[in-house]
């Protein structure tokens, strides 16, 4: 009889196990497919902005700033004022919904935004724009064409001291090989081209700023993912110091001993954020680093 309880219960174990790894096998393969579709949402937003702003230009309402907020699914057209909506609001959502019937992407709504008129630009900075736009199409197309690894830069071309900041990616090593290069050559071209000579500093992105670089996908990814499955979500926060990495997430749940289901809920939380994380660093090739899950409620205490 014991002999047959042992076995029974041995099989009911068995089972418990056995279920534990088909329930997360299945919520690991749920959560791939959910980032293919945030992928793909991702794509869409992008044609449709881009469309967007060229159909807006054509139909004569160049000056019009659309943005997208992928959490909020919403689309903000920014305008001078109440009299511009009264008058061009609905031809524009209606370019806006044909774009979007288009292209198979309509699970958003679109807001108006009242910023006022813009201040006009004064002839000096205008000027400034100008060459601004000269210098930095002429760097650009002079570190491309010699095969630079730059990452980004940037211009400034306030007088009395006018900068150009030129970030380098790659290796030390190559950063110490063509950082004088580099440097010579933007500031000779520069020089020639506009009878202005510009201070050019070049750097190499820090270990700090490559590691943060490479987390931002994986920090995008908790962000979309966890808003879409929770809606207790309320925010994302991070920080790499002190160690290890701290990765917070905002919550709308109580702290409170009578609420066992709050707890609940902070586990399956925390255990979501860990499923991303495992699958966004392995589609990335980010190399591990220990990290913490800090689950917050609402009013801000530490709820794990």
């Amino acid at each position: 009889m014991k002999k047959k309880i042992l076995t029974l219960l041995g099989i009911v174990a068995a089972c418990i196990i056995a279920f534990s790894f088909f329930n997360f096998d299945n919520n690991e393969k749920t959560l791939a497919q959910s980032m293919k579709e945030t992928k793909k949402d991702h794509q869409k937003i992008d044609e449709l902005m881009i469309k967007l702003h060229q159909k807006l230009e054509s139909e004569g309402y160049p000056e019009l700033s659309p943005g997208f907020s992928f959490e909020e699914r919403l689309l903000t057209v920014q305008v001078e004022d109440k009299k511009f909506v009264d008058s061009h609001g609905k031809n524009i959502k209606a370019l806006i919904k044909n774009i979007a019937k288009e292209i198979k992407f309509e699970d958003f709504d679109v807001k108006f935004e009242i910023v006022g008129k813009r201040d006009s630009v004064n002839e000096e900075d205008k000027k400034l724009m100008e060459l601004s736009h000269e210098v930095s199409k002429l760097t650009s197309d002079l570190l491309v064409r010699e095969g630079y690894k730059v990452k980004t830069f940037f211009i400034n071309p306030t007088t009395p001291n006018p900068v150009i900041g030129i970030k380098v990616d790659g290796t030390k090593e190559y950063y110490n090989n063509v950082k004088e290069e580099i440097k010579n050559l933007v500031g000779d071209a520069v020089s020639s081209k506009t009878n202005i000579t510009f201070d050019v500093k070049v750097n190499r992105k820090s270990e700090n700023e490559i590691r943060d670089e490479k987390w931002q996908p994986i920090f995008q990814a908790i962000t979309e993912e966890t808003n879409k499955k929770f809606e207790e979500y309320r925010g994302f926060a991070y920080s790499f110091h002190p160690k290890p990495l701290q990765i917070i997430i905002k919550t709308d749940l109580h702290k409170s001993k009578w609420f066992w289901n709050s707890d609940k809920k902070v586990e399956q939380i925390e255990s979501y954020v860990n499923e991303i994380i495992k699958l966004k660093r392995e589609e990335l090739s980010v190399e591990e680093i220990p990290y913490e899950i800090i689950i917050r409620s609402k009013d801000n205490k530490k709820l794990n």
